[in-house]
């Protein structure tokens, strides 16, 4: 999706990529927390107070070359948001992640009508898009895009990479915590998520 929200920020310090954690509404206020990753925070930093589509930045933590942010929408910020139809049209947000590129999002939706109702969404706020791949649990397993969220997908292959699926294991689950930079409770959540869902997906439809 080619969306305005946060473009300034990112178009100051183009390494930055922001990955989605939040929204909220608070006092009638949209609030998004989001991560952001790149070498140039200063700059971003910078971006983000010139941004006309957020207001009242602020860092709430830092590890790992990684910041969590929370910034409030202006107006501007509001008028091409498509939050507020995620409720109305039972969305879930799977994964979001922009670049000064644009935004790319996975979503699940109930059915086509809701998908529709979201693009139609987008073209109201003047927003571009593009759809790469539409999945369905009762379709075909070989469509692109999978059963896996990106961080899922992320843990297995760092899992596959790093030796610890071998026979004896050659890497423990503090190693690919390590390498993904988070917690080894929460790695070994999004790999037991993703085999589930791998598991789900190939064999629960098999006869037998």
């Amino acid at each position: 999706i080619d969306s305005p929200i946060l473009r300034e920020a990112l178009g100051a310090a183009p390494g930055t990529t922001i990955v989605h954690e939040q929204l909220y509404v608070v006092d009638d206020e949209i609030r998004h927390f989001f991560w952001a990753e790149g070498d140039d925070f200063d700059a971003f930093d910078a971006g983000l107070d010139a941004d006309p589509t957020v207001t009242e930045p602020t860092v709430l933590a830092e590890t790992g070359g990684r910041r969590l942010y929370r910034v409030t929408f202006t107006q501007a910020g509001e008028e091409v948001a498509t939050f507020p139809t995620w409720g109305e049209l039972d969305l879930v947000m799977l994964d979001s992640r922009a670049t000064e590129d644009g935004w790319q999002v996975r979503i699940q939706v109930p059915d086509r009508e809701a998908l529709s109702r979201f693009v139609d969404a987008c073209r109201d706020r003047g927003l571009t898009y593009t759809v790469d791949a539409i999945y369905s649990p009762e379709g075909d397993d070989d469509v692109p895009g999978g059963p896996l969220t990106d961080v899922q997908r992320e843990a297995l292959l760092a899992a596959l990479e790093t030796g610890y699926f071998d026979v004896p294991r050659s890497a423990s689950l503090d190693d690919i915590a390590a390498r993904l930079d988070v917690s080894p409770q929460a790695a070994s959540e999004r790999l037991r998520r993703g085999m589930a869902a791998l598991v789900d997906a190939r064999l629960s439809d098999e006869p037998g």
